[in-house]
């Protein structure tokens, strides 16, 4: 079978591997379409130091199942979870799925991802979906919106700032916005034209500068953050917050980046609440696709390119553009 394998933003290749042994409680999928997420951009920036399969917003149909496998069968489509709760495991048992301390995911066998014709995941990662496989990828990134917006104990008289016009920012403006926030901010570079064109699809009130963040007259008490952007960012968020907001924070960054030097008194005084939404495991695949079906938010207005495995190279490229393009999704016949 055909596997993208990369090691950095200009070096990808297609390389021809044998499928992988069907464990008793696992699954092997032919992928029909697979998102590139900004992770693996970003990781293709920083580079690798070998050649690895990669992709993890992954729909497909069932090819085969393990021996102890009922949940699915041969030819159901399904889409995956990039990470389940065991069930099992004392956090688990105890209503504490989000602590789970045995994460059954593709990523425990790193030699199985999206970005390939066919691909092993426990049975546990998938769910039988109705939808097109490339709206069906976006599962996985609305779940996390998903995750990030009930953090963020978003009201009907909240005013909501969400730093970072990506998929997932743009996800949690549908959410806030269906929710009934008072006023819904973003904020986002203008040459980022295609992500903010959706923005103003999904009903953002202004769009922020980041420069301007701290300066800007929102007319409002901003109580609610959505951050979506690297760690020094923060500030800014702490900076224009109201007394007692929340900040939801999903942001990565590498290096320098990774870190946030901020002052403690001044988020003591203002009584703020940060916190950390990281969605594995997967908690809200089931809600994402009833709102993807339902339309609560538009999937087909958040994927802008879709390309074959074939051109795995330039759709990363594409995905890196960031002026250009919102969700690319590899999609096979």
């Amino acid at each position: 079978m055909k596997t993208a394998l990369i090691k950095n933003i200009s070096d990808i290749i297609i390389s021809d591997t044998e499928p992988l042994h069907v464990s008793a409680n696992g699954i092997r999928i032919k992928v029909t379409a697979s998102g590139i997420c900004g992770t693996d951009v970003a990781n293709a920036h920083q580079g690798l130091s070998a050649y690895q399969p990669f992709g993890h917003e992954v729909a497909g149909t069932v090819l085969e199942t393990g021996t102890s496998v009922t949940r699915v069968k041969a030819g159901d489509n399904v889409v995956l979870e990039s990470a389940s709760a065991c069930g099992m495991c004392d956090n688990c048992r105890n209503g504490r799925q989000e602590l789970c301390t045995d994460i059954q995911s593709f990523f425990n066998k790193p030699t199985s991802f999206g970005m390939a014709e066919e691909m092993n995941a426990p049975a546990i990662s998938a769910i039988r979906t109705s939808l097109s496989p490339d709206i069906a990828t976006l599962s996985e990134p609305l779940a996390v919106a998903v995750d990030m917006v009930r953090l963020a104990d978003i009201r009907c008289d909240s005013n909501v700032l969400i730093m970072g016009p990506g998929p997932i920012g743009l996800m949690a403006l549908a959410l806030v916005k269906r929710m009934g926030a008072r006023k819904v901010f973003i904020s986002g570079r203008s040459t980022n034209k295609a992500r903010l064109a959706v923005a103003e699809r999904f009903g953002v009130d202004a769009i922020v500068a980041p420069d301007k963040v701290t300066s800007y007259p929102y007319g409002c008490a901003i109580d609610r953050i959505l951050v979506t952007a690297p760690p020094p960012v923060l500030n800014d968020a702490f900076a224009v917050a109201a007394k007692g907001a929340v900040v939801s924070y999903i942001g990565i960054g590498h290096g320098d980046d990774a870190f946030c030097r901020f002052d403690a008194n001044v988020f003591h005084f203002k009584k703020l609440q940060l916190k950390a939404s990281f969605a594995s495991p997967a908690l809200y695949t089931p809600l994402a696709l009833q709102y993807l079906s339902e339309g609560v938010v538009d999937g087909a207005a958040l994927i802008s390119h879709r390309f074959p495995l074939k051109d795995i190279a330039q759709a990363m490229k594409t995905a890196a553009d960031t002026a250009a393009s919102v969700k690319v999704v590899i999609v096979q016949e």
